[in-house]
Parts: C-alpha cells; sequence; structure tokens
C-alpha cells in the first residue's frame, strides 16, 4: 500500500512584534505623504508670488515677492466685521492680485509691517466688485449690495477723532469699487483709509506715504502715553 504523505502547514500566528512592525511602517508611509503635501501657508504664498512673477514677465516690472514669514493672511467681509472692534489696530489691503499697485505693494507692505512689529495685515479681496460684468453693475440689486457692503466698512467711522487729542484725523467714506485701498480700524472704527489721502498729490511716492501713515499707527499710542 503506498503511503500518503502529508504536507507540513505552517500556521501564521500575529506576534505583538510583528504588529508593531507593521504599525510602524504605516505611520512612516503616513508621514512621508504628510511631509510633501503641500500646506495651505505654501500654497497660499505661492499663489500670491505667481501673480507677482506673472505680472513682472507680461510687463517689463520688478515688483519683489514674498518671502515664506510674509505678515498676510486673507479675510471676507464677516470676518472683518468681529477683527475690527479689536481694541488694537487692524490693518487691511484690500485690492486684487489682478492690479498692478496691489502687487507692487505687497513686498512693501510687508517690509514695513515687519518693521512696525505688526504680525497680521489682513487681505481683503475684491472679488465681488471684479467678478461682476458691466450690465449687472447697472442694476439696483448690485448697488445696494455695494451699499451694504460700504456700511459695514464705514460703521462708526470717526468716531475716535473728538477724543483722540488729533490722533486721528477724519477720513472719507470707504468705497468698495476703489481699489487698492490701505485701512486701519481701531475699537470698530475706521480711523485710516488710503482713500481719502487719494486727493493729495504725492505723485509717484504715494502707495510710500499711504503705507507709512498707515503703520504709524501701531506705535502711535505709545507716542500719545510717553508725550
Amino acid at each position: 500500500m503506498a503511503s500518503k504523505s502529508k504536507r507540513n502547514k505552517i500556521k501564521f500566528k500575529w506576534t505583538k512584534e510583528l504588529i508593531f512592525l507593521l504599525v510602524g511602517i504605516v505611520v512612516l508611509i503616513v508621514a512621508a505623504v504628510i511631509i510633501n503635501l503641500p500646506t495651505s501657508a505654501s500654497v497660499t504664498l505661492e499663489k500670491y508670488n505667481t501673480a507677482i512673477s506673472t505680472y513682472n514677465s507680461e510687463n517689463s516690472t520688478s515688483y519683489n515677492t514674498l518671502p515664506e514669514n510674509h505678515v498676510f493672511k486673507e479675510t471676507s467681509l464677516d470676518g472683518l466685521k468681529n477683527t475690527k472692534k479689536s481694541d488694537d489696530y487692524t490693518f487691511v489691503f484690500y485690492g486684487s492680485l489682478k492690479n498692478a499697485q496691489f502687487l507692487e505693494n505687497l513686498s512693501n507692505i510687508n517690509t514695513i509691517a515687519n518693521e512696525y512689529d505688526v504680525k497680521t495685515v489682513y487681505l481683503w479681496f475684491a472679488d465681488y466688485v471684479e467678478n461682476t460684468d458691466a450690465d449687472t453693475k447697472a442694476t439696483a440689486t448690485y448697488k445696494t449690495k455695494v451699499n451694504e457692503y460700504n456700511a459695514v466698512i464705514n460703521e462708526n467711522i470717526n468716531s475716535l477723532v473728538a477724543s483722540s487729542n488729533g490722533l486721528y484725523q477724519s477720513q472719507d467714506n470707504f468705497d468698495l469699487e476703489t481699489y487698492p485701498a490701505l485701512l486701519v480700524f481701531k475699537s470698530n472704527s475706521l480711523v485710516f483709509n488710503s482713500q481719502t489721502d487719494t486727493k493729495e498729490d504725492f505723485g509717484d511716492n504715494k502707495w510710500s506715504v499711504y503705507i507709512s501713515s498707515a503703520f504709524k499707527y501701531a506705535k502711535a499710542d505709545e507716542l500719545v502715553k510717553s508725550n
């Protein structure tokens, strides 16, 4: 009688060591993927610098790009409703990445903000105005919406002027359709609006004047207290 051979069966056994090894491998793979994913900050910076570089190449300009540690943070009208109520100064640059003056002054604003130790400058984009066609801009609905936006920004405008001992000057009402614009808020009041200064003839140096005038408020209260 022929003998029957039996196959040797090796039973697979999960051990703690094997489980830890597999978990470690998974963790390393996930970490590698996360490390190589671009952060939201790097994606945002790339968006800004691409806009600047593209404009430079198309117009033979040499506007400076932004460093990784820039001060800018994007916001919306709803975001401004809260941040402008702060007792600290809130700095806002309003405009569009398609606008030459906006692109030219991003780096300038970043530099001056750092000099005055301002940690955040909010970028508020003119999307509503920019993305609306000419026919729609002629409608009552559009004009009503613009007035609503303006009312939020101009709320309590000049409310601090009378009690400031000369620290603040009266500002013109903000106009959503005029940009770029550099704005400064304190205690829910618009205390600086570069649109007000457009009446002055500062020549080619006008944005340097707007920027330096705006960021002086970062140290203004200290100067008042020392006098």
